[in-house]
């Protein structure tokens, strides 16, 4: 058995050396694209590879749209046409890796994504690479460069490398997000703006949100909204099956009697991963477009490890933590600042959960969030696509 894992262990290590051979290659053939020069105004947006029109990369291009208007030229990336926005008519929209993607790519002055560029483009001097990336806080650990074979291990900081390098700005939802990431990243803390995230400045805002949202569910409106979006499960794009473990009907007949109102239970599924076995008495919101109009119109959060509990504590309102494994998720991915230094109510199974929901205290809450956002040093302040744009394009 130990023969047949370390031959396993050398096949691997040999597949990973092979795709940092082809990586060098393709790196090689795309720099015929420096013949054109790059493009002063031309700005690429892309969230999530080109799937979506959301997050941070959405909430910047609108700012952007609406207050320079034709000063610059827009890309979005979107595999899927459909998905942007029809006022947006001088917008030009390409697909992911597609020819006219690589083009644009390396001859836009700015490419701003929610996630890492490609090491396979190779980054050109004189461009500005800017990584919003796609959650708030200090939780979750991110160590998606690690592994228990170190061969896969060297060609993930390998990529890792890349991808510092050719970054010029990364942004910053609070201090320890930027100590954290920085050496997850292997990007100096220089590169990080403390801006907060431009997803969160409409949590800010006095826009709830809850009558569209109500009206694309057809939920009645007077009812409030419970919000369970847990995280995926597993590493990369290959997550283990989710259970859905949640008590329905205790869970609502809790949040009736502890603040006096008719509930109905939304769920959002991360976006990596398909649930298909959602209970048919709650509504799946796992393909409404914008987590952050969710979030708005949401009178209670449920989740385990998702982001989005930063997002939400931003507002003030009740946050729950419901993670019944989460034990197995600090073995396998740790987090950075210890559950147990989280503000919110945390239970790992129904019992816990119920009984955190009766007790809860919204005064002392509010005192405890606080203190959490002046402890992880936020930078959250609402402006956040203001003071990018002064900082990247500079003052008016």
């Amino acid at each position: 058995m130990e023969i047949i894992k370390l031959i396993k262990i050398q096949k691997t290590g040999a597949v990973q050396y092979f795709k940092i051979a082809i990586i060098f290659l393709l790196r090689a053939i795309k720099k015929i694209f420096y013949i054109f020069p790059i493009c002063e105004n031309r700005i690429i947006f892309i969230s999530q590879r080109g799937t979506q029109y959301s997050c941070n990369p959405k909430y910047l291009f609108e700012y952007i749209y609406k207050k320079y208007g034709n000063k610059y030229q827009y890309i979005w990336c979107l595999n899927d046409k459909k998905l942007l926005p029809k006022e947006f008519i001088n917008t030009k929209r390409i697909e992911y890796l597609s020819i006219k993607y690589i083009w644009y790519t390396l001859t836009s002055k700015y490419y701003i994504s929610n996630v890492f560029i490609e090491p396979i483009i190779p980054g050109r001097k004189g461009q500005v690479v800017i990584n919003t990336w796609h959650g708030g806080g200090a939780y979750k650990r991110i160590d998606i460069f690690a592994s228990v074979y170190s061969s896969i291990r060297q060609y993930g900081l390998f990529i890792g490398k890349i991808r510092a390098e050719q970054t010029s700005y990364y942004i910053a939802s609070c201090k320890k997000f930027e100590v954290c990431l920085s050496k997850d990243f292997n990007a100096s803390e220089k590169k990080f703006l403390p801006i907060g995230m431009p997803r969160n400045d409409i949590l800010f805002s006095t826009h709830s949100f809850k009558e569209k949202i109500k009206n694309y569910y057809n939920i009645d409106q007077a009812l409030s909204i419970v919000l369970y979006a847990p995280t995926f499960r597993g590493i990369g794009h290959n997550p283990e099956a989710f259970n859905f473990t949640i008590k329905i009907d205790e869970l609502i007949k809790y949040l009736e009697i502890k603040f006096f109102k008719k509930f109905i239970l939304l769920y959002r599924g991360h976006h990596y991963f398909i649930n298909n076995c959602i209970p048919s008495e709650i509504i799946n919101a796992s393909d409404y477009p914008d987590m952050q109009e969710l979030l708005c119109a949401a009178d209670v959060l449920i989740t385990d490890y998702s982001s989005s509990m930063w997002d939400f504590s931003l507002m003030y309102k009740p946050c729950f933590i419901y993670a019944p494994d989460v034990k197995k998720y600090q073995a396998e991915q740790g987090f950075y600042t210890p559950v147990e230094k989280w503000p919110f109510p945390f239970a790992e199974t129904n019992e816990e959960l119920m009984e955190k929901i009766f007790h809860f205290d919204e005064g002392k809450y509010r005192q405890t969030v606080k203190k959490h956002h002046e402890d992880l040093g936020s930078y959250e302040t609402g402006k956040s696509c203001e003071q990018f744009c002064r900082i990247i394009f500079g003052p008016d």
